[in-house]
């Protein structure tokens, strides 16, 4: 455990007092995001929520942080979204627990709020479900401060930006995020199950070990990935507090004006936020004009 850090981290488990002694001592709040949803018929289906969760936990107890509420929900069923690869994937139910982008945005929204109103000084926001969604979060974050002008610093990002481990980035099922889950949930990996039928492991669900590179996934490699996502959140935090700038009397927008954001940031952005996975993989989606572009 490094200096910066403690044992009790998530906000829900604190006694008031522990809550409000932790936001004096860390001044920062780490938000996970992701869903339940297929990874293969060897990985437990809430992989993407329990790597966010489990990692910003790991290092929030070495950097000291307080990480937010559980929130596993997130987009795989919007239209616009990857069409049918996520939503049903030929079983007679998707499995997902997804909502509309619409709600999911304006719920992360709300959640900058509470934590800029409860007194943190900077907000990491990691999903561990990406391929789109985290550049909505990061034009999520700019908003809110372009339009509150307020002094909390935010850091919005997949968790596969984070690794800092040879050559390893995202991927779906594969090598990298069951290796993750091996080191982060052991107990919820079981590569045994790669020989199921392929009703539950079709190409889309899952992955065949080893890959072309030749690689399986294990917990060692876990392990290296993890610790150097460790690694870069305890640097983003000390960045953004470096960055940090008070701003005397500062008080969090209303709720009300908070609505008055989301309206306003739905109606300018909305066009940019996912594209259909042909686009998606053609990068032929709306370009990002800029803020200044949209009037903003």
């Amino acid at each position: 455990m490094g200096s910066g850090g403690c044992t009790k981290v998530r906000w829900e488990e604190m006694f008031p007092a522990e809550l409000l002694a932790a936001i004096r001592k860390t001044r920062t709040c780490f938000l996970a995001y992701g869903l339940a949803e297929p990874h293969g018929p060897y990985n437990a289906i809430g992989l993407d929520w329990l790597k966010a969760e489990t990692l910003v936990r790991r290092a929030a107890q070495k950097h000291g942080a307080v990480v937010a509420p559980p929130f596993a929900w997130h987009i795989t069923e919007e239209p616009r979204f990857h069409g049918p690869w996520f939503s049903g994937i030929g079983l007679k139910q998707p499995l997902a627990s997804a909502i509309p982008a619409d709600l999911f945005y304006r719920t992360v929204l709300y959640q900058i709020r509470a934590a800029d109103a409860r007194g943190f000084r900077a907000a990491v926001l990691v999903t561990g479900h990406y391929g789109g969604p985290e550049r909505v979060l990061r034009l999520l974050c700019e908003y809110y401060t372009r339009r509150t002008g307020s002094p909390l610093r935010l850091c919005a990002l997949a968790d596969w930006e984070l690794i800092r481990f040879e050559d390893y980035h995202g991927d779906h099922a594969g090598v990298t995020e069951t290796s993750q889950l091996m080191a982060l949930r052991p107990d919820l990996v079981d590569l045994h199950r790669t020989k199921t039928p392929v009703a539950l492991g079709g190409r889309l669900l899952g992955r065949t070990f080893p890959d072309k590179r030749g690689r399986t996934p294990n917990a060692e490699l876990g392990e290296h990935i993890v610790r150097s996502q460790v690694e870069r959140l305890g640097e983003i935090k000390r960045e953004l507090l470096a960055a940090y700038r008070p701003k005397k009397a500062w008080k969090a927008p209303s709720l009300t004006d908070t609505e008055d954001i989301w309206s306003r940031f739905e109606r300018v952005t909305r066009k940019y936020w996912t594209a259909t996975w042909r686009e998606y993989k053609e990068k032929s989606a709306p370009k990002w004009p800029g803020w200044e572009a949209l009037g903003e």
